[in-house]
């Protein structure tokens, strides 16, 4: 997928931290609005780790996912903010 969205890997990185952000802001918009399915007990945040043996990188956020409308409209657009469009 790197090769063939985008012409630097580094910018692929940078669209998977931004999409765990927008998780992010999705999960606190729906606490402030009151909404039963944010759980305001688990703490937010965006956690990177390695792995050199296996060759792999994780990015894992404590917020909210994607339905399966929301990930055929948005998998593979450069640059898009759902969490801008779902406010």
């Amino acid at each position: 997928m790197t090769n063939a969205l985008y012409t630097d890997r580094h910018i692929f990185i940078r669209e998977l931290v931004s999409n765990a952000s927008d998780a992010l802001e999705k999960v606190r918009h729906m606490q402030v609005a009151g909404d039963g399915l944010a759980d305001t007990e688990v703490e937010l945040g965006i956690k990177v780790s390695t792995d050199e043996k296996e060759g792999t990188m994780t990015i894992q956020d404590t917020g909210v996912g994607l339905t399966k409308d929301e990930l055929k409209q948005n998998l593979g657009t450069i640059a898009f903010s759902g969490s801008k469009a779902f406010l």
